[in-house]
């Protein structure tokens, strides 16, 4: 209990004076993984941070992304150094995208173990052909 209210003071101060705190490595892809959805921080070209929220699911001890054309996307391709912010604390990591269709269809089976029906009802599509980007997390 000590440690959620040690944890709520740094969130308010941190919010209250507009910085986001940054974890402390390595990142607990199993804890994470369990969350419904998340948020990935990027930059526009403009400079300006981009806050999406997104599934995520674990695969081999990482966590894994998908997402259509998005501008999120255009901006990893820019430049891969991205923020994972969970429960108000930001983690530093960096995007790799995933072409080879064997693990796009191993990502995509690993978001349909994690969020069930909902992933089966919104991608019919084929294992590895329901996104047009598939994204490794490091």
């Amino acid at each position: 209990m000590r440690s959620l209210l040690a944890l709520a003071f740094a969130l308010a101060l941190a919010c209250a004076g507009g910085r986001i705190p940054l974890g402390d490595p390595p990142i607990d892809w199993e804890g994470i993984g369990e969350r419904w959805s998340l948020h990935i921080v990027t930059r526009d070209p403009d400079g300006d941070e981009r806050v999406t929220r997104v599934w995520l699911a674990t695969l081999d001890g990482v966590g894994t992304l998908r997402t259509g054309e998005s501008r999120w996307a255009r901006n990893l391709k820019a430049d891969p150094h991205c923020r994972l912010r969970v429960r108000g604390v930001d983690y530093a990591t960096r995007a790799e995208f995933v072409t080879e269709r064997e693990q796009r269809v191993r990502i995509d089976l690993a978001f349909r173990e994690k969020y069930g029906w909902q992933e089966r009802l919104l991608f019919w599509e084929e294992p590895g052909e329901t996104h047009d980007h598939y994204l490794r997390l490091r």
